[in-house]
């Protein structure tokens, strides 16, 4: 008798021992389990609002006297119908105008594959990039989502923006020499003509004040490993949204085709600064994490 109440005791205390291990398990779970949560809260309704400035001086010996502070503002990936939508233009548009900028660059995808603008979202969305006022001129290329629909097509014509995929044109400031703007198709489709967009400079051009510094407008970064024979002093680029969720170890496995070698703000290679911005909406999944929407300024500077 005494021998089974000792059994009892013994079998109680070795239970209650195993439920005291089991519970700081348990609410090390339940903390993960909160965090993963607080961190999808973050990351779908935080780090996806707001448009962040990033602001970069550039110093290059090809920049013409005449140039010297000359700013650039680049937008890109406005993905309507993800994160970013109509509603947020007129911020964006009150932001880039704030900046006085000498031009203003767009580096491709308008509206998110699979949403359908609505004609008053049309109106509204050309009327705000309308608004866009820089000194100079607003320049664009197309994006790999906006190959897809005609949508790219009317707004950039009726905004007012000059389309250069696949083309270039000379920037005039204050001085003869300029400075040369080429802007390349979507390389995910194989539709970049290298061979239109850098017809300049040919051999019949003068010389005495040919561009040198060189700006290249191009939506897919990966685009940078195919352009190093063409003296590029500067890449502007969208697309990889710098992966979006930026976390070491996962950012690598989250990168898209078009940005699979280059998807974070800056490279450079042999002279050539690769910058690529965060963008403004989203692509695979609604959400970011150390990499907030944003805008682009360059300020170009002589040596």
């Amino acid at each position: 008798m005494k021998k089974d109440m000792k059994d009892k005791e013994k079998n109680a205390e070795t239970k209650n021992q195993e439920e005291k291990k089991k519970r700081p398990f348990i609410s090390k779970l339940i903390i993960l389990f909160l965090l993963i949560g607080l961190v999808f809260i973050y990351a779908r309704y935080v780090g996806t609002k707001g448009i962040k400035l990033k602001e970069y001086s550039i110093t290059n010996e090809n920049v013409p006297p005449s140039f010297d502070g000359f700013s650039i503002v680049q937008f890109s990936d406005l993905e309507l119908g993800t994160t970013f939508n109509v509603s947020d233009l007129e911020d964006l548009v009150s932001k880039i105008n704030g900046l006085n900028p000498d031009i203003v660059v767009f580096t491709g995808d308008i509206v998110h594959p699979g949403y359908t603008l609505s004609d008053k979202e049309m109106k509204s969305l050309i009327t705000a990039l309308d608004r866009i006022d820089p000194l100079i001129g607003k320049y664009s290329i197309k994006g790999d989502d906006d190959i897809y629909s005609d949508v790219y097509d009317k707004v950039m014509n009726d905004s007012n923006f000059k389309d250069i995929t696949n083309s270039y044109e000379l920037i005039y400031y204050k001085g003869l020499t300029p400075i040369v703007l080429y802007g390349l198709d979507s390389l995910n489709d194989d539709r970049q003509d290298l061979a239109s967009a850098f017809r300049y400079p040919s051999i019949e051009e003068d010389t005495a004040y040919m561009a040198t510094f060189r700006i290249l407008l191009a939506h897919e970064p990966d685009t940078f490993d195919k352009v190093d024979n063409y003296n590029i002093s500067l890449m502007l680029s969208g697309h990889s949204h710098n992966s979006e969720l930026n976390i070491p170890f996962i950012k690598d496995y989250y990168n898209i085709k078009g940005a699979t070698k280059y998807y974070d703000e800056f490279y450079q290679e042999n002279g050539t600064g690769l910058y690529i911005s965060s963008g403004l909406g989203t692509s695979k999944y609604k959400m970011r994490l150390f990499a907030p929407p944003s805008i682009s300024i360059f300020r170009l500077y002589t040596n």
